[in-house]
């Protein structure tokens, strides 16, 4: 029983501080809980404005002629007038395309040349407008020493795996 002393001490004492709190709670308890306890019954002696005051403290209260509407109503109703206000606005026509000339891009790669040298020569004529992407695309395909020497013909705009299998592929 003495190895339990210790543990009965502290019990004991944990016991008689929580009934003291909750004590001091029950005594505590804030004045207007108490008046507004008192008051719940002699709500029918209350004229309008005195109850809508005191359920205005804990309700959202709305006079009866005010028309309430729910969320998927009022997102109906701001759709509608999005509409509205689309059909106000001119109708633009998109201008009709022209003829557009497809640029022919040659390019002559020599002998010897590496993954860096190519990318410098497609980025100056304007083939592909970044060069560290082609040269981490040429390496992560392990296309460095695939790439075929002499001239590659680029059609208008091209995306860059078609630059890659056009330079490794014979013309």
């Amino acid at each position: 029983m003495l190895t339990n002393k210790s543990m009965l001490y502290g019990l004991g004492i944990g016991l008689i501080i929580g009934a003291s709190l909750l004590q001091l709670m029950n005594a505590a308890r804030p004045a207007a809980v108490k008046s507004d306890l008192l008051k719940s019954t002699a709500i029918s002696e209350l004229d309008h404005d005195q109850l809508k005051e005191s359920a205005s403290k804990y309700f959202q209260v709305f006079e009866i002629d005010q028309k309430m509407i729910s969320q998927s109503q009022a997102d109906a109703l701001v759709q509608q007038k999005v509409k509205e206000e689309k059909d106000k606005q001119p109708v633009v026509q998109p201008p009709a395309p022209v003829n557009q000339v497809v640029k022919e891009t040659y390019i002559y790669v020599s002998p010897g040349l590496n993954a860096g040298n190519v990318g410098d020569l497609l980025v100056t004529s304007g083939v592909i407008s970044d060069r560290k992407a082609f040269e981490d695309m040429m390496y992560q395909q392990q296309l460095n020493e695939k790439i075929v020497s002499g001239v590659h013909v680029f059609k208008g705009p091209v995306e860059l795996a078609r630059v890659v299998s056009n330079i490794t592929t014979r013309p």
